[in-house]
């Protein structure tokens, strides 16, 4: 936007001069004062006027800068030293955050009710009020008597095209399996597995199809992809229609040899991006296309996939023959990217360095996610995750939380923790970066908050709550003790 420069106050006057003409007398003094006085006060109004122009520049550009950061996924709501605890979820609303569906100001997902039955459930952000609940199954004394509060299926968000309501796909289960503190594991086998669409507007049912069997699920435009294990049999994948169930294809992994057959029903499905990701961790890691080819065997060495939604890809995690590990970067349309060391992922991305990825071993490299090569080194050693915000990484160190230059890895400031304490996950609202700083001795946390522009401290309070660590799901800013109990902050 470009600021129009005050008209100006006079135009250019055609003077003759008049030698032989007789002298122009002088203004009388009191005129002449009088007409100073109004081009003072003329120049002070368009001064001004072109002050608050100015400003309501600025303002609308503040305003805009944070409407898109607030957008930006993994950003939380502004935070300040009044920080507190907005509401603190039971059981059943933990396992619905958790799930990460987040749509207009709600966050979304499959609960399970004290009772045993199941539900598509809304949460208000800011309050923990049900905004809708739509009952999927009902009363389960087996699942009651349980004391599990998770649900054998989930909810995950299905990509839809621009302009169309949003939907989540759910697997509905009446399976469960329930593991005691001394690791003995009770299985109460599946009679019946459904996957339902939902509209995450209001909760109403757009679809709901049998899916037997299947204990995983994952979706891509269009379809909903299933996984019905088997201890004694493959494992099976199928692409169903989203809305009919009608099997479009189906995929059998390979199956993991004799002394790994009690790991076959755990199969983890992905998707992202048109593609899907089938692994059985520790044994096989395969991608697909969404119309069920396979665009990468699964290598020997393959360990998982880690899911980036970030920035819209797939990553799958191997070891080489040297036992290093190895990091590959899977997009569709484009050739598969190894870069050596584990992701660093990316909490928060707000583009602003293009095709960057971060790998940490040891210490902290950039690369280019399009070709490989290494953009930058830094000799930082990150403890947790990282944020990508105006052309600048934010990573949390044992040491402190720095801040690097995207394009060449340069340390910019350091802030460093108080003696005996290190930083956790860190988390920003676009205009500070959040973390709790956790005494390693175990005593009370703090939360600190860093600019992002020098990493100055901006401010610095009690952990609510005795909270000892902090986190973030969506736009959601929490904090989790050290027995599990979480909160909602803001």
């Amino acid at each position: 936007m470009s600021l129009a420069r005050p008209a100006r106050t006079g135009a250019m006057q055609h003077v003759e001069l008049d030698e032989a003409g007789d002298p122009v007398p002088a203004p009388a003094p009191a005129a002449r004062r009088r007409g100073a006085w109004r081009w003072v006060v003329g120049a002070a109004a368009v001064v001004a006027v072109g002050l608050a122009g100015t400003q309501a520049v600025l303002d609308a550009r503040e305003r805009a800068t944070t409407e898109r950061l607030a957008a930006t996924p993994g950003v939380v709501r502004a935070v300040g030293a009044d920080v507190g605890v907005l509401w603190e979820p039971d059981p059943t609303q933990s396992a619905v955050i958790a799930q990460g569906i987040d749509v207009d100001g709600a966050v979304l997902g499959l609960a399970v009710a004290a009772d045993g039955s199941q539900a598509f459930v809304s949460l208000d952000q800011r309050t923990g009020r049900e905004r809708f609940r739509t009952p999927l199954l009902g009363p389960d004394a087996d699942r009651a008597r349980s004391l599990d509060r998770t649900a054998a299926g989930t909810c995950v968000a299905v990509p839809v095209d621009e302009g169309s309501p949003e939907l989540a796909a759910c697997l509905v289960s009446d399976g469960f399996v329930q593991y005691g503190d001394e690791g003995v594991e009770t299985r109460k086998p599946a009679t019946t597995t459904r996957v339902v669409v939902l509209d995450t507007r209001d909760g109403h049912v757009v679809a709901d199809t049998s899916a037997p069997g299947a204990t995983a699920l994952a979706a891509v435009r269009g379809l909903a992809v299933v996984a019905v294990p088997a201890r004694d049999a493959q494992t099976e994948v199928t692409g169903r229609d989203l809305l009919t169930g009608e099997v479009r294809w189906r995929f059998r992994p390979p199956a993991p040899g004799a002394d790994r057959r009690a790991f076959a029903d755990d199969v983890r499905l992905v998707g992202v991006d048109g593609l899907v990701g089938v692994a059985v961790p520790g044994w096989s890691a395969t991608v697909l296309s969404s119309s069920g080819e396979v665009l990468r065997a699964s290598r020997p060495g393959d360990a998982d996939h880690v899911l980036d939604p970030v920035a819209g890809r797939l990553v799958l995690l191997s070891t080489t023959g040297s036992g290093t590990l190895l990091s590959t970067l899977v997009e569709r349309g484009r050739a598969d990217v190894d870069v050596p060391g584990e992701v660093l992922s990316f909490t928060v991305d707000d583009g602003s360095v293009p095709e960057l990825v971060l790998t940490s071993s040891g210490d902290v490299r950039g690369w280019d996610a399009a070709t490989g090569e290494q953009r930058w080194r830094s000799d930082v050693v990150a403890s947790s995750n990282a944020l990508v915000l105006d052309g600048r990484v934010y990573v949390s160190t044992r040491a402190g939380v720095v801040a690097l230059d995207g394009q060449t890895g340069d340390l910019l400031w350091r802030a460093a923790t108080v003696a005996g304490t290190a930083p956790g996950f860190l988390v920003t609202d676009g205009r500070n970066v959040v973390t709790a700083e956790q005494h390693v001795s175990g005593g009370t946390s703090e939360l600190v908050a860093y600019g992002l522009d020098d990493g100055r401290t901006v401010w610095r309070v009690r952990f609510p709550d005795s909270l000892r660590f902090s986190l973030s799901v969506g736009h959601l800013l929490l904090g989790r003790g050290m027995d599990g109990r979480v909160a909602v902050l803001g």
